[in-house]
Parts: structure tokens; sequence; C-alpha cells
């Protein structure tokens, strides 16, 4: 009965690590259903060619898909993901995202990115994720 018993632990414990990591990620990264954002990502290769923050070249990101290993591209799609979809404001993006990258809030590229949001875009995730 003990040796039946660990299987069973084993699956749950990989079962809630899983779920604790999903929780985790990014909202950008572990919704596959934003197909909205992902547009608005796309356009912004073409409305906001040369977009540097800090070091960081947002517009290479944007054309290579970025890499889940690079801390600021996670970062920066993460919080590029909550302006999209209205949970932080403008400002708030502009601050932390400026912070983060080493630029400055009033940078060219992060008034690009703010500049060409739609104007009627979600206030909640596709798939109902809060």
């Amino acid at each position: 009965m003990l040796t039946a018993s660990k299987p069973l632990r084993a699956a749950g414990a990989a079962a809630a690590s899983i779920a604790l990591l999903a929780a985790c990620a990014p909202d950008a990264v572990r919704n596959r259903q934003a197909t909205d954002f992902n547009a608005y990502l796309d356009s912004l290769k073409t409305a906001c060619p040369n977009m540097i923050v800090g070091t960081n070249n947002i517009s290479e990101w944007l054309r290579t898909s970025g890499s889940r290993g690079d801390d600021d591209y996670v970062y920066w799609l993460d919080q590029t993901s909550r302006l999209y979809y209205q949970r932080i404001t403008a400002q708030q993006y502009r601050d932390s995202v400026s912070a983060a990258l080493g630029g400055r809030s009033d940078s060219s590229a992060l008034d690009c990115i703010v500049r060409h949001l739609p104007a009627n875009r979600p206030t909640g995730l596709p798939g109902g994720r809060l």
C-alpha cells in the first residue's frame, strides 16, 4: 500500500508544480488565446521601428520573438500585456519598464508603444484569466 501511494504523491507534486509555474508565467507567455494582443505586438513592428529602451532593442525582440530566457524580454512582454489588457496605466507602464530596462519613462519607444494602443482593447485576459 505504501508503494502505491508514492507514485500518486509524485504525480500530485508534479501537477502542483506545473500549476504553480503556469501561475507565475507572464500573461502573454501563458495565454495562447491572446490573438488580439499578438496582433498588437505585430503592429508595433512597423509602427514603431528601432525601439530601444536602455540597452534593450525591443524591435529586435519583436522580430525574433525574443527569448524566454531573457529576463528583460519576459518582463517587458508581461508589462506590455498588462498595459494592453488595462491592468496598469500608461504611466505605470512607462515607470516600470523604464526602471527595469534602464531607460527613460519618456523614451520615444515607450511613447510609440502607448500611442499605438487600440482604443477598444479588452479589460480582461482571453480565457477568463485574471
